[in-house]
């Protein structure tokens, strides 16, 4: 900085110290006696013209004399000083010289403030105000349904935080209080740094201070960790799909070719069956969503919950990196979708789920909560997950009943999903909780009315004797209704088991006298078959399992994409199929893995039986037609079936090398695959 420069800074802050001097002294005094004026340059003039500090200063005085000896006239009488010495420390500028209005208002300003404050702040207020003008002229064209929509299913962003939520209830020296694990946890990120990875940074500066450290924090998602490797997303982004007339935006994340060959090798991993080869691979891509998703899934399996959750939040932090610039406005505002039919985008699905369970066994309710609330609305009409069937437990027990109630009753989603039995019971609890007695009773009556067998089966779980009469012996109608009861009663039952809620339950149920069966219930909606066994599945509750139907549960071959819609939109092609299909992966695969491989195949073949259910097929062909009914009665479609018989021709080719022949011939009343020496 020259010499002149660092002269100009010292006068500027010379005159700001007298400035803020003189406010002082004014507000301290209680006379009007108005000090001597003191002519000084404007603050702007000083910063503008790098050849001469007073070259408009001439120019402006004329002007601004004009204004004194306007503003001094409309100036009212009682306090003439003030009004006088407040014109005076606005400088001479002529940008200042517009309307009385803009004196008037500039004149109520505090003291302190100078022409620099004064024009940050009009800065800063500005973009807010475009904002708020461009929102008020696209909130006319919505319908107020939709504006109670997006308002219930509105994502706060700092709730899906954990570290917020765990620092409220514990305090802030629970959260950052020494963690045992952390020296060690450092140390073998720097040890994964060590190895060499593509787009490492770390230990360039100190920890906390880089920008690396930086972008770990400011994540919509999930906050980074200091001992996370030092990479980048490896061609993870997002991309706006459609600006829809309803004001909400439709976005998918996308893989760059980096990113697909890397989705190759995680199919070949998973092809060759070897949790080695897959912890292998995120040692060299420790931001590839598949793999994480995986491996959390091998250490959950064993038992190491607390990986587990870790790789889940590496994901999570990996998917906010590359969300796209407008993805969190509108997000928040409940405006973001995502087409579910995308397979990059179900990845995002599933890490969210996974994450909501793994939030529940922390009991960090509220923020559970926050994070279902976003996956329904990415999606609030199809729910391809069922979120709505679990999501009122975690708004009770997050002490969240309000936005229980708000979602419950959106017009929107009481079209699409009517009422089903958890949201009917579970808003009879929140308005409980909200000190609305009245209104908790009439809710109850109804869902009562609705769902007798769920009022029944909870005095039954919660052992409430003796039973009202009109509930007595209810059961629900078919597996459908079944599998709906077994799913709310036995997880919500804790949240009836108080005092106020079992009082509530028996009063509504021996004041009524009537009740149906509850067959036909008109509340309930049907839901997609695939969306509920999908739901069950992922809950991990075997004995649900059994309540499935065959046809569709058979459909589940991946834990990384569990049940895909039969439209699914892939936006590239794997040359692997998910299974062992080439003689690169075949090379490291043992024995024993093949014919695991083989058993599993010879299963699903044997399931299928083509040559059972038509007995001349063989010798009279068998046409498309009859050959995809055949398949879907079997419960399952004709891509899996060509994508097993070519794991099997690749499956005879590896055999052959050790020695193994595949015999396809079918003895009477055999399997249809058997392996010789």
């Amino acid at each position: 900085m020259s010499s002149r420069a660092l002269r100009r800074a010292q006068k500027e802050l010379e005159e700001r110290q007298q400035l803020e001097q003189l406010a002082q002294d004014e507000e301290e005094s209680e006379e009007e006696i108005a000090p001597a004026p003191l002519q000084k340059p404007s603050l702007f003039a000083m910063l503008g013209d790098a050849n001469g500090d007073h070259e408009d200063d001439d120019e402006a005085d004329p002007d601004l004399d004009a204004v004194n000896e306007a503003e001094e006239e409309e100036a009212p009488a009682p306090k003439p000083a003030k009004k006088s010495k407040k014109k005076k420390k606005k400088g001479k500028g002529k940008a200042q010289v517009e309307t009385p209005e803009r004196s008037s208002a500039s004149s109520k300003a505090k003291s302190g403030m100078d022409e620099i404050d004064r024009a940050l702040q009009a800065l800063n207020m500005a973009p807010q105000s475009k904002a708020e003008a461009e929102s008020d002229q696209q909130t006319p064209g919505i319908s107020e349904e939709l504006q109670q929509l997006y308002s219930a299913i509105a994502v706060d962003a700092q709730h899906l935080q954990a570290a917020n939520e765990m620092r409220k209830l514990f305090g802030r020296a629970a959260v950052q209080g020494g963690n045992e694990d952390e020296p060690r946890a450092r140390q073998r990120g720097r040890g994964q740094q060590q190895v060499g990875l593509a787009a490492a940074v770390a230990g360039r500066n100190a920890p906390g201070r880089n920008l690396a450290s930086l972008g770990l924090r400011r994540n919509i998602f999930v906050q980074g960790k200091e001992e996370w490797p030092r990479a980048t997303s490896g061609g993870l982004g997002m991309e706006v799909v459609e600006k829809r007339a309803d004001g909400t935006v439709e976005y998918r994340f996308v893989h760059n070719t980096t990113y697909q060959s890397v989705q190759r090798e995680f199919e070949t991993c998973v092809a060759s069956m070897d949790p080695d080869r897959m912890v292998q691979l995120l040692h060299f891509n420790p931001y590839h969503i598949s793999t994480l998703l995986q491996v959390s899934e091998i250490a959950k399996q064993q038992r190491d919950n607390a990986t587990a959750s870790d790789l889940l939040e590496r994901a999570l932090f990996s998917f906010g990196r590359a969300v796209h610039s407008t993805f969190s406005n509108n997000l928040v505002q409940g405006k973001a979708r995502l087409d579910f039919r995308r397979p990059e985008n179900r990845e995002f699905w599933l890490a969210v789920w996974r994450y909501v369970a793994t939030l529940g066994v922390r009991a960090t309710w509220r923020t559970a909560f926050e994070w279902a609330k976003l996956l329904v609305s990415l999606a609030p009409e199809e729910d391809p997950y069922c979120v709505r069937l679990s999501i009122d437990q975690l708004a009770l027990r997050g002490r969240e009943p309000q936005a229980l109630v708000d979602l419950v009753q959106t017009d929107h989603l009481e079209r699409v999903w009517k009422i089903p039995p958890n949201l009917a019971f579970s808003v009879a609890l929140a308005h409980d909780r909200l000190k609305n007695p009245e209104k908790a009773r009439s809710t109850l009556r109804s869902a009562i009315q609705e769902y007798p067998w769920i009022a029944a089966r909870l005095c039954r779980e919660l052992e409430l004797a003796p039973i009202p009469k009109a509930i007595w012996g209810k059961e629900p109608s078919g597996q459908f209704q079944e599998l709906l009861c077994q799913l709310y009663v036995p997880s919500a039952k804790d949240l009836w088991n108080t005092p106020e809620a079992t009082s509530l339950l028996m009063e509504v149920a021996s004041s009524l006298e009537n009740v149906g069966a509850g067959d036909a219930p008109y509340w309930l909606a049907p839901i997609d078959e695939v969306d509920l066994a999908r739901y069950v599945i992922l809950s991990d509750d075997k004995s649900l399992l059994s309540l499935l139907d065959p046809r569709v549960k058979n459909k589940y071959t991946s834990m990384s994409d569990p049940l895909p819609p039969e439209d699914n939109l892939p936006s590239y092609t794997l040359r692997t199929s998910g299974r062992i299909s080439d003689h690169h992966v075949d090379q490291n695969t043992t024995e024993g893995q093949l014919l695991a491989e083989l058993e599993t195949l010879r299963e699903y073949f044997q399931r299928v039986d083509l040559g059972h259910r038509i007995p001349n097929a063989n010798e009279q062909g068998m046409t498309e037609q009859q050959l995809l009914g055949l398949l879907e009665e079997s419960g399952t479609n004709l891509n899996e079936f060509r994508r097993n018989t070519e794991r099997v021709q690749a499956l005879r080719v590896r055999l052959q090398e050790f020695g193994l022949r595949l015999a396809f011939e079918r003895p009477p009343d055999d399997s249809d695959s058997e392996s010789d020496d």
